[in-house]
């Protein structure tokens, strides 16, 4: 590919340089990456055609050629219908697939070169374009007259803070029919698509939405399993485009320590601390200035914690908007609490919660219907007695695969009898947890098992895992994944195959029951330890994975059992497992580093004490992994490890991954010692221990900051 050409302007041009209002006009080959690969000098040939016919079409219609940007060009017009025009006769002669983009609004000329957001827009809609398509936005539409236009509606253009509307140029000559626009209704953030459909809460959706405009602070409250979450989602999803840095969405039932609430969030907004700063403080500075909606799931376990933080941001950021869900509210100053309803039941076949469980029972009996009057009276009748509360009326539905409307309500009438009358709030809470028993109660003691130890994992798991801690001895791993298949289709577990790996998560009422009868059961403690074992054991997987051609596969394995690791390395170090514990701490810091999730840092921090009282095979791969807490800002802390881990070096080191003591010394870079940190990796280069030349490639780094290029030079001899 020719890369970026040189700027050019056009010799022996009478028209004047457009100012002030100017309509802009952009094109770019599309393909043309491809066209190089597969024929450079027929691409070279053409495009001197493609640039002759643009230049004449500009120039013959008054505009200004000002620039070559890859292979296309910006030319400027005084007149809208000029530079329609133009890019009408250039698409006529021009052979290659060319999009044009064209925008209208002021800009200031300095230098031969145009500055002004108009420009930014013409770039944006040529991008959106095919081929032979030429599209404008309504800034230039508005100012056009005698000129064919086919209205393709409002659209979201990428980095563009609102909709604009967008038009095609019609004209003879030209093609008519083109693919979808490209890169349109992209929005910052990290909400998903929805998997389930959203029956009913259509008024609920208004008023929430009408809260949220009104409130920078709005908490849906009620009882577990009534829908918050899924009400939050479908809100969020229709309000997308009135935050323009994005809807952001955070899971907090994976989190069980309040003191890791800040990491989470910094984790899913890519927030490093900052220096003299908390991750709370950090967080909250981070979105001064941006228009953004969070919505920060399950808060009730971390009622205090989801406060302090949600307060942080309000306080620092005038434009964030918060939508929170919790079973209680969070009790922060002038918070919007609005309490999530149960679904419809009083409309009988008609209503939302019948809707919701035959759609749902279709999901396990594809031909299920409400044929009969009594299997409707039946479901109607499940419907009023499970309150109208969606996951109890799914985990009804999901019978359907195995019995009749009439069966699941005779054993409703047994489980629900005893709970009602003793207070509408109480009574509904009891309704959700005497639903989740009653299908519970339906498991073999196989799947109870399962059920029960699974409740232990954070942020969800996989069938590897699911074996480890199942607790059943040698088994064939057909026998787990019939049990976990039997789970799912009970609604018990949620199965994500959107992956090359089957993932298994549980509902967090479901997790919490299961835990309970785990705790009951006297097995907790045995299953966290296995829990703990399991993600210990998996460092020389993990690590013989890093160094292979599938490096990116160990990172992305961090980052989807970040919250396993956690819970793993929180329950080691509080039950005083070190081996466990500084295990986990040292290959989290490790892959954690190098992709820029600091948290696993602190862990290994917490380790170097308790390791050092016992001198541990692993201090000096604590006390390296230590050493970096420089890079979130705690520079003077990192010098203390880093002089720790010369120490320890001097008695004889344990292992460190990789032979990554380099490592080490990047404290002193950030520090000013850099002459220290190169005199360290000569002396562990000497020592033999630089195993994948992490120190060599370090030593190297420190000597180009040190200013000693020609040394850098030498010592990269032979690195690649």
């Amino acid at each position: 590919m020719l890369g970026l050409r040189l700027l050019w302007h056009s010799a022996g041009v009478s028209a004047p340089r457009p100012s002030g209002v100017v309509t802009f006009l952009f094109t770019d080959v599309e393909g043309s990456t491809r066209r190089w690969e597969a024929d450079a000098d027929g691409m070279r040939i053409a495009l001197a055609a493609h640039d002759d016919a643009l230049r004449s079409a500009i120039e013959g219609h008054g505009g200004w050629l000002f620039k070559h940007t890859g292979d296309g060009v910006c030319a400027a017009f005084a007149s809208p219908r000029s530079a329609v025009d133009a890019a009408v006769a250039a698409q006529r002669a021009l052979e290659l697939p060319v999009r044009i983009g064209l925008a209208t609004g002021e800009a200031q000329l300095r230098d031969g070169d145009y500055f002004g957001a108009v420009l930014n827009r013409a770039a944006r809609v040529m991008a959106a374009g095919h081929g032979g398509q030429i599209l404008l936005i309504e800034s230039t539409a508005s100012l056009l007259s005698g000129v064919e236009l086919v209205d393709l509606g409002p659209r979201r253009l990428r980095d563009l803070p609102t909709a604009v509307g967008v038009f095609q140029v019609r004209a003879p000559g030209l093609r008519v029919d083109f693919p979808p626009l490209r890169a349109l209704d992209v929005t910052p953030g990290n909400l998903r698509a929805a998997v389930t459909s959203f029956i009913g809460r259509e008024s609920e959706v208004d008023d929430v939405t009408w809260a949220l405009r009104e409130h920078r602070l709005v908490t849906l409250t009620g009882v577990g399993g009534v829908g918050k979450t899924r009400l939050a989602m479908e809100v969020a999803s229709r309000m997308g485009d009135e935050f323009p840095d994005g809807v952001w969405f955070f899971e907090l039932a994976a989190v069980a320590d309040p003191a890791a609430v800040p990491d989470a969030v910094a984790a899913v907004l890519g927030i490093t601390q900052q220096p003299e700063k908390s991750v709370a403080d950090s967080v909250a500075a981070a979105q001064e200035g941006r228009v953004r909606l969070l919505v920060i799931d399950n808060c009730e376990h971390l009622r205090d914690a989801a406060a302090d933080l949600i307060e942080a941001i309000l306080a620092q950021s005038t434009t964030v908007v918060v939508l929170a869900t919790s079973r209680e509210g969070l009790g922060v100053v002038d918070e919007q609490l609005w309490a999530v309803p149960p679904l419809d039941v009083e409309a009988g076949a008609d209503s939302a919660g019948v809707t919701l469980f035959v759609e749902r029972a279709r999901s396990v009996a594809q031909r299920f219907s409400l044929a009969g009057t009594d299997d409707t009276e039946a479901v109607v009748d499940i419907c009023r007695r499970l309150d109208g509360i969606p996951l109890a009326i799914e985990l009804a539905a999901s019978r359907m695969a195995s019995m009749t409307p009439n069966e699941v309500r005779d054993r409703l009438d047994q489980r629900f009898r005893l709970l009602v009358g003793s207070g509408r709030g109480l009574a509904r809470h009891q309704t959700l947890r005497q639903a989740v028993a009653w299908s519970y109660d339906h498991l073999n003691d196989a799947e109870k098992t399962l059920l029960e130890r699974c409740s232990v994992f954070a942020g969800g798991f996989d069938l590897q895992s699911a074996c480890t801690v199942a607790g059943f001895g040698d088994v064939d791993d057909y026998v787990v994944l019939d049990l976990l298949d039997a789970l799912v289709r009970k609604s018990l577990l949620v199965a994500d195959r959107s992956s090359t790996r089957t993932r298994f998560s549980m509902l967090e009422t479901i997790r919490q029951f299961a835990e309970e009868q785990l705790v009951a059961r006297g097995a907790a403690a045995e299953t966290s330890d296995a829990h703990a074992r399991y993600f210990a054991g998996r460092e020389a997987d993990l690590f013989a994975l890093w160094d292979s051609p599938r490096q990116r596969e160990a990172y992305e394995w961090f980052t989807l059992e970040l919250p396993n690791l956690r819970t793993a390395f929180r329950w080691a170090r509080g039950h005083g497992d070190l081996d466990v514990a500084a295990t986990i701490a040292t290959y989290a810091t490790f892959l954690g580093f190098v992709i820029e999730n600091y948290e696993p840092i602190a862990w290994a921090e917490e380790l170097v004490e308790p390791a050092r009282a016992v001198e541990h095979p692993r201090l000096a791969a604590l006390c390296v992994m230590a050493s970096l807490c420089w890079m979130p800002g705690r520079v003077e802390e990192a010098l203390r490890y880093s002089d720790a881990t010369r120490l320890v070096f001097d008695r004889g080191p344990g292992p460190v991954p990789f032979g990554a003591e380099g490592w080490m010394g990047t404290a002193y870079l950030a520090s000013g010692q850099r002459a220290r940190w190169a005199e360290w990796c000569r002396t562990q280069i000497a020592r033999g221990r630089d195993t994948h030349t992490i120190t060599w490639a370090s030593l190297v780094f420190a000597l180009v900051t040190e200013g000693s290029a020609d040394e850098a030079m030498a010592s990269a001899d032979g690195l690649v």
